[in-house]
Formats: structure tokens, C-alpha cells, sequence
């Protein structure tokens, strides 16, 4: 029996189902018939972008039934992309911390990137700890910070000292209850940090470094909390906010922290993004610039009976040899605007 899971200042994410707000892809067309919409990047062999795919090439299954590509389009004349850093302390050990942010620190006040970097931590209370603030306002071409990383060393140490103080009781045990309680201020965060990076316009990208959150619990009753249908809704929210998630995790060590790496794949496969087995910042950067240079936006409508309020998974595939696809693995059917 799944469990509903209350989300502060929200509907029951078990609610949530039926809200138009988790789902990315419904739009009303002429003739009734509403479009699916997803991203996906074509890259070679050797990472390369490959900017000339034809719809002829892709083949797209809505849970197993093949679909008609109506429209493909190469996502070429967005500028460079914003990136939010989000570094996780709620989801990683007390003693994990230290190296991981040292592991952070050194390479961020050096990050290559042609687009603007902002920096978050997500503290073990729950909340969001702006290192470097989004603005409060559409940034205007030109106008973002680019220096700041060169301060980053005092900044980060500044904040990871005040953040650290942070840990309610709730968070530190591993008993179900405190697990789900995780999960509940997790999810609530990342759905925080998504209403904040909205204020950018276009795409823009989320590079959420962490240990990932335990999407299957077991209670004393037997009863079992299964978090991954709230992570597919809440990739949806990112979808319609033209996000796209990529994980990046501190690698795995008893001592360091137990990856739940489970979580980071269905959150980084409902949007199209990518889950990294390590901290590289430079090659993440890297990789995610290089995505949206091979973004395309593909579309397909589906019969009218497809929008039944259920999860639905995707497949694309590509028939030319050597290209490797990255696209959403599925989407929530409900209708509405």
C-alpha cells in the first residue's frame, strides 16, 4: 500500500496525480488532441553534437505503442545556459562533508563555463543556503556575475559554517519514519530550488551534487513508501520549467555515505538529463553545454484516450549507426492545459 506522502505547503503529493502543475507535456490542440513534447540530445561516439537527425530516424514508443513524429526540432538558437549548483549536506553524513566540499571548492573557483554559475546548498534542515543568489528578476544578456568563483573559497567556507549548525533531531536518525520525513524535505527543496531558477528565462540546468534519497521504505507494519512516482511528478515540474537535472555523486563509501542512486536516475531520466559517478565540475559543465548543443525538441500526438492520469513510459530510438540518444524516460498522462 503506498503511503500519501503531505508536502508542506502543498496537496498530498498522492493528490498531485491529478494536478495539471506535474505535468510538462499536455497542451490543448485544434483538433482536441493534445501534443507530447520531450527533449532529447543526439551526441557520436565521441560526445560530439550531431546537429542533423530527421524524424525519419527516430522511432518513439508511448508505453509500447509505436508513435508518429509530427514535428523535430534542433534546439540551436538558445545562448548560453545558466547552471545552479546545488550542493546536498541534508542527504550526506557528517563526516562525508569536509572532503566532498574541499572536493568542490578548489575546481569551482577555476569552473570553464559560457553561461552564468550560481551556487545553493541544500543545509540539513531542509532549506536552501544561497552561496551565489539566483536574481530575483530575469537576468538582462550580459548582466550576470562571472567573477564571483574567484572568491568562492571564503564564500563557501563561510556558508558551510553556518549551515552546519543546522539538523533537526528528525534528520539524523535512519528509522523509516525519519527516512520519509528525508524524503518529504528533499523533495520540498528541490521543488523550491525549481520555483527559484523559473525566474530565468529559457532552459537552463541543475547540477544537484549528492548521495541521492531513499525512494523505497519499509515501516514496522509492513506497509511500504515508494518515493519514485513523486520523483517522476516532480522531473515533470522541471520539464515545464525548462529544467533539466543532472546528479553528481560523491562516489560510494561506508564511511562517506550510502548513494541512493536509484532516486538520481528517475529524477535525471524524467528530464533528459544525466546522473555523473563522480565530482568533476569542469566535465559536468563540460557535458551540459555540450547537451544543449545537441538538444532537439521532438513531438508526437497521441490518441485522446491516451491521457488517462497514469505514468507512461518512453522509448527513442535512432536508426543511424554510432549516434547514442539521452531523452526522458516517461511522463505523467493528465490532461489539461
Amino acid at each position: 500500500m503506498m503511503k500519501c506522502l503531505k508536502l508542506s505547503g502543498l496537496l498530498p503529493a498522492c493528490l498531485l496525480f491529478a494536478a495539471a502543475g506535474f505535468t510538462a507535456h499536455a497542451q490543448t490542440s485544434a483538433d482536441n488532441q493534445r501534443p507530447v513534447r520531450l527533449n532529447l540530445v543526439a551526441v557520436d561516439s565521441a560526445g560530439r553534437p550531431v546537429p542533423d537527425l530527421t524524424a525519419s530516424e527516430l522511432a518513439v514508443s508511448d508505453n509500447g505503442s509505436p508513435q508518429q513524429i509530427v514535428s523535430l526540432h534542433l534546439n540551436q538558437s538558445e545562448g548560453p545556459r545558466p547552471v545552479v549548483i546545488l550542493f546536498d549536506l541534508l542527504n550526506s553524513s557528517e563526516t562525508s562533508r569536509g572532503a566532498i566540499w574541499n572536493a568542490i571548492k578548489a575546481p569551482l573557483a577555476h569552473v570553464q563555463s559560457s553561461g552564468p554559475v550560481f551556487l545553493y546548498l541544500l543545509a540539513p534542515d531542509g532549506s536552501l543556503y544561497p552561496v551565489h543568489a539566483l536574481p530575483a528578476a530575469p537576468l538582462a544578456e550580459g548582466v550576470a556575475d562571472a567573477s564571483w568563483p574567484k572568491d568562492t573559497g571564503a564564500l563557501m567556507d563561510a556558508a558551510m559554517q553556518k549551515v552546519t549548525q543546522l539538523k533537526p533531531l528528525e534528520f539524523r536518525a535512519t528509522s523509516p519514519s525519519s527516512l520519509q520525513e528525508r524524503f518529504k524535505a528533499t523533495y520540498t527543496a528541490l521543488d523550491d530550488m525549481r520555483a527559484r531558477m523559473s525566474v530565468l528565462r529559457g532552459s537552463k540546468e541543475l547540477l544537484w551534487i549528492t548521495y541521492g534519497i531513499p525512494s523505497t521504505i519499509q515501516f514496522v507494519d509492513r506497509t511500504w513508501f515508494y518515493g519514485a512516482p513523486y520523483l517522476q511528478q516532480l522531473g515533470g515540474r522541471f520539464v515545464r520549467s525548462e529544467i533539466t537535472v543532472y546528479t553528481a555523486d560523491p562516489g560510494v563509501s561506508l564511511e562517506r555515505g550510502i548513494l541512493d542512486r536509484d532516486s538520481l536516475d528517475i529524477l535525471t531520466g524524467a528530464t533528459g538529463g544525466y546522473a555523473f559517478s563522480t565530482i568533476d565540475l569542469n566535465r559536468a559543465i563540460a557535458r551540459i553545454e555540450a547537451d544543449a548543443r545537441a538538444s532537439y525538441s521532438v513531438e508526437y500526438r497521441p490518441s485522446a484516450g491516451n491521457w488517462d492520469g497514469k505514468y507512461h513510459k518512453l522509448r527513442v530510438a535512432v536508426a543511424r549507426k554510432g549516434v547514442h540518444l539521452q531523452a526522458e524516460h516517461g511522463y505523467y498522462a493528465v490532461s489539461g492545459t
